[in-house]
């Protein structure tokens, strides 16, 4: 009799304890997705203001983003520029002289720091929610590839856009679209995803890469749903695509300028090498095989030539969303099995 009872107490010992445990993991998503975005966000974009980019007033800007490749980015454009009419209608105008652009708006700068905030918080927060455990909350391995990835994404706010960061939150989107249970969800949400991220940049397009690649390697409960998915995403990103390319005034664009990866692009493409290596090597930690990320690599070829065609390679900005997709694939590669027994129609 004592020695169940002695049994009894020490189950009940060690459940208090794991429910206990999970505090501090709780207290570490609630900071990772509040206070560390604050801080970044007044470190990056209110005490160091950026000296590669210009365009920081609504002439300049409209004659960049208005003309050309960029008047196929719609949505970032035209959001940004509600965020100025708003801040305009409620606060006083003045100037904001920057490095790269004497006529700088304090209000334009201030509608750059208040989308693009927005934009990396809600990422923030989705991929958290991607890394997140069960029962377990935030493992090292997880949270070693957060810190690199946030590292390197960070650093590639010196380049300011109206597109990038909200490029990143909708490609998250559809991500983790695919995760919810509800498929009717997942597929409104793959849908959102590919229409209004096409709509903001050919960024989206590395989400079709990345459901080919899963659903070549998830086991066949789930490999049949990332394929829905992926026809979905597929003709809706294509159609959109073609739309607004031929209903867009103009001469019809696919690149800006030819520039071969730009200014140092051999440094700035050994530099990229490595950290696409580095990306892969730390995704291996949770999945170990090479296979998967060499295939999303492939299939992420049209948009590695585009940026050495039109872009500029030592722009980190660029390789953010393969990094991103890389660090997206070896998560659900990791959790393929659990998933897959969980997997249903509805």
């Amino acid at each position: 009799m004592s020695e169940v009872l002695d049994r009894l107490l020490r189950r009940d010992v060690g459940a208090k304890a794991q429910n206990h445990s999970m505090f501090p993991q709780y207290l570490l998503f609630a900071s990772l997705a509040t206070a560390l975005p604050l801080v970044i966000l007044i470190s990056v974009q209110v005490w160091m203001a950026t000296t590669y980019t210009g365009s920081m007033d609504l002439n300049n800007f409209s004659a960049q983003y208005y003309d050309g490749i960029y008047r196929y980015r719609i949505l970032g454009r035209d959001l940004l520029v509600d965020v100025y009419y708003f801040l305009r209608a409620h606060v006083a105008e003045r100037p904001y002289p920057l490095p790269r652009d004497p006529s700088g708006s304090f209000l334009f700068y201030g509608a750059y720091v208040l989308s693009n905030g927005l934009y990396f918080s809600l990422s923030n927060v989705l991929l958290l929610s991607l890394l997140w455990v069960k029962k377990r909350g935030l493992p090292d391995r997880e949270l070693s590839l957060y810190f690199c990835y946030t590292l390197l994404l960070v650093l590639s706010m010196a380049v300011v856009t109206p597109y990038d960061q909200l490029a990143y939150l909708l490609l998250l989107i559809g991500i983790w679209g695919t995760r919810v249970k509800n498929s009717s969800i997942g597929m409104i949400l793959v849908a959102v995803s590919a229409v209004a991220g096409t709509l903001n940049r050919e960024t989206e397009f590395l989400l079709t890469s990345f459901l080919a690649t899963i659903a070549l390697f998830s086991p066949r409960p789930l490999a049949k749903r990332y394929g829905i998915y992926l026809a979905v995403d597929l003709v809706l990103s294509l159609a959109v695509y073609a739309g607004i390319h031929l209903m867009t005034p103009g001469k019809l664009q696919v690149i800006q300028a030819i520039t071969y990866g730009g200014k140092w692009a051999l440094q700035s493409l050994f530099v990229v090498g490595l950290l696409v290596a580095t990306g892969v090597a730390m995704g291996m930690r949770l999945y170990n095989n090479v296979r998967p990320a060499l295939v999303l690599l492939v299939l992420s070829v049209p948009y590695g030539l585009a940026v050495f065609i039109g872009g500029e390679f030592r722009e980190l900005r660029l390789i953010i969303p393969v990094l991103l997709s890389l660090l997206c694939l070896y998560i659900f590669l990791n959790r393929a099995p659990e998933d897959s027994r969980h997997c249903s129609p509805n």
